[in-house]
């Protein structure tokens, strides 16, 4: 995993140790982010293909089906959505044009450090769509 992290993530990194093992919590956070990522996918674009993995990985994990995704892959996966979903992040996202670029960069830290765990869980998926 990439060492330096982005201003914001240590915050972000704590509460999803919290929400993780309380199902509810963890189901109300990712609806809001997917609500978010799709009201946000213009400016998501440059992520956008490798942040809907994350999610496919993130589903998989929770229904129990995938479960090679290292427990820290899964908790940088929620950083990243908890980031996305909190207007008052570095860069408060109701500033217009520049409000979700601090979100861009969270979500390309995240993708980058758990790059091998995505590329593993494709690997994963396509072995699932031959069966």
């Amino acid at each position: 995993m990439t060492k330096k992290k982005p201003k914001g993530f240590k915050g972000a990194f704590l509460r999803a140790k919290r929400i993780i093992d309380q199902p509810h919590k963890l189901d109300d956070l990712l609806s809001k982010g997917k609500r978010k990522a799709e009201k946000s996918q213009m400016a998501l674009q440059k992520v956008w293909e490798d942040f809907q993995c994350l999610w496919r990985m993130i589903d998989a994990w929770r229904k129990g089906n995938y479960t090679k995704v290292p427990w820290k892959s899964i908790l940088y996966a929620l950083v990243a959505i908890i980031y996305l979903i909190n207007p008052f992040d570095v860069i408060p996202d109701f500033i217009p044009i520049t409000g979700l670029i601090d979100d861009v960069g969270m979500i390309s830290f995240v993708l980058k450090s758990i790059q091998k765990d995505l590329n593993d869980f494709k690997d994963w998926e396509q072995i699932q769509s031959k069966t």
